[in-house]
């Protein structure tokens, strides 16, 4: 069995047919600094699915850190996580689908980080756990705005002397968090040494002023995930909506059928979709929604 693609679960069949796929990111889309929801947008989601809507969240987060999340928006179903890497079903956690980096290449990224003075950040996921997993190695440095997100989602990285064969065979993401100045030169020595083998992005933590740097198997994004749920729900990848705000939206934004970028996007992601709705203070989604629903 190829590693670098595997499904681990039997996909629920959907229980209806549905019109089409709403994807919509969480963070800076759904919720906000205060990491709440708006009541609106609760309301236009529900909304669309009574219309005959698939509602998927669509988020570089696993499923582990969105359970909160998930358990208000109260949604059944495959959903996009890890930023495509994984499908998970988002009532219960368990991975459907994984897109795995492959293991010499994942110690290459590891070793890339490592050489650089940073403690490489893995999240893994394989049939022995409930969901993904983050490990990292023991000793090194670890930033502070990590320590707060473990803390804050209640979260906890398994510590290594060294990544096991094993792990490096089930790693569907690999990253660091980085303060701002020193993010650029490293983003440009990873382009140069792994751009070729690798998706990667570096994106902004605005609550704790720094990026974080991701890499993932090449060519994994939110929309190959999107694409992914269609095949699982025989829909077209025409009749998709995407709503999203930062760089990890900007491929299921210019691919997808129908996409709204948040007011609170930066201009580079406004330019990607196809339209741009009202910020997420403003229930930007509710809005989007409607526009999509023709209200």
């Amino acid at each position: 069995m190829n590693k670098s693609r595997h499904t681990s679960a039997k996909v629920p069949s959907p229980r209806q047919a549905h019109c089409g796929i709403i994807a919509c990111d969480l963070d800076g889309t759904l919720i906000g600094r205060d990491h709440k929801i708006n009541e609106t947008d609760l309301a236009a989601i529900a909304k669309a699915q009574s219309a005959g809507w698939y509602v998927t969240i669509c988020t570089g987060r696993s499923a582990i850190e969105s359970a909160g999340i998930l358990a208000a928006l109260q949604l059944a179903g495959p959903g996009i996580f890890v930023n495509g890497a994984a499908l998970s079903d988002m009532a219960t956690g368990a991975t459907l689908h994984r897109e795995y980096i492959a293991p010499k290449l994942a110690g290459d990224i590891v070793a890339f980080f490592q050489q650089r003075g940073h403690t490489p950040l893995a999240l893994l996921d394989d049939a022995a756990h409930h969901g993904p997993y983050y490990a990292m190695l023991d000793g090194g440095p670890v930033h502070p705005a990590t320590t707060e997100w473990f803390g804050r989602n209640r979260i906890h990285a398994e510590l290594r002397e060294s990544f096991s064969a094993d792990d490096l065979s089930h790693m569907l993401r690999i990253g660091m968090v980085i303060d701002l100045p020193d993010s650029r030169p490293m983003e440009a020595a990873l382009h140069q040494s792994l751009g070729h083998a690798v998706t990667f992005h570096a994106r902004r933590a605005p609550l704790y002023d720094c990026n974080v740097i991701e890499v993932f198997k090449h060519g994994v994004t939110k929309w190959t995930g999107i694409e992914l749920l269609c095949q699982k729900l025989n829909l077209s990848p025409k009749h998709t909506v995407a709503i999203g705000d930062d760089i990890n939206d900007l491929a299921m934004l210019q691919h997808a059928g129908q996409s709204f970028a948040m007011g609170n996007a930066s201009e580079q992601v406004r330019r990607a979709a196809k339209a741009v709705t009202r910020t997420q203070a403003e229930a930007g989604v509710a809005a989007a929604i409607e526009q999509v629903l023709g209200g």
